[in-house]
């Protein structure tokens, strides 16, 4: 009976043990298996993985903006540049030299015109004016110069000197005579800039008006002062 009884335990013993081996056995294997989609990311062969190029950032831009610029720019304000224009209206005093004052007396002319800058200083243009004088005889002597310019105008602060040349010609009357002759006129002023867009100065000139009748020359000279405004855009 003790045989049997100890043949029993032993049987027992010894299926306990085997069915807790077999128990545990499929828990171990499914450990092993089972991989995570992210264990097969990791762990897959490099050597299947294309490689790629590891792009360094350009930080120029930001370091560009971080750090302070090694260089400014200069901004030069000018008065007047290429492109510019001006239109003028001018009221002038006729001081007539020759013929002289007491054949001729003092007159006048209005004046308009227009200017365009072909640089900061050098600027082309023309004018078109209507001028008078009185002779001691009551009589009337007119003349319509119609000039082309050039003129080269430095700049102070917000004065301006031009310094014009024109050149053309001039449809002259007196009683019933009428002459169309060439004419010049050297001119200097002086302009105060008061806004971007006017400027008001005097000037003076003298006006050159060489007259050819039948084998005669004569040179009529009038110097005149003028009040002008310019308005520029």
């Amino acid at each position: 009976m003790k045989k049997i009884i100890t043949v029993f335990c032993i049987l027992l013993l010894t299926g306990g043990f085997f069915f807790a081996q077999t128990t545990d056995e499929p828990a171990t294997t499914d450990e092993s298996v089972t991989v995570s989609p992210e264990t097969e990311t990791e762990t897959a062969p490099a050597e299947n993985t294309p490689e790629q190029e590891v792009v360094p950032e350009d930080n120029t831009d930001t370091e560009a903006s971080q750090e302070p610029s090694d260089f400014q720019e200069d901004f030069v304000y000018k008065m007047n540049q290429k492109g510019d224009q001006f239109i003028n209206i001018s009221l002038r005093l006729n001081v007539p030299l020759k013929p002289a004052p007491t054949q001729l007396y003092v007159g006048g002319a209005g004046t308009i015109g227009y200017t365009r800058f072909i640089n900061s200083v050098f600027a082309l243009g023309g004018d078109i004016s209507f001028a008078y004088s009185t002779t001691v005889g009551k009589n009337v002597f007119t003349y319509v110069p119609i000039l082309f310019k050039v003129m080269y105008q430095p700049t102070i602060h917000q004065f301006e000197f031009p310094l014009t040349l024109g050149l053309g010609f001039a449809f002259e009357n007196y009683n019933t005579d009428i002459y169309f002759g060439f004419v010049a006129k050297p001119e200097v002023g002086a302009f105060y800039r008061f806004s971007p867009s006017w400027s008001f100065g005097l000037s003076t000139g003298i006006t050159l008006m060489p007259q050819v009748a039948k084998q005669d020359f004569y040179m009529g000279v009038i110097f005149d002062t003028a009040l002008t405004v310019r308005y520029h855009f």
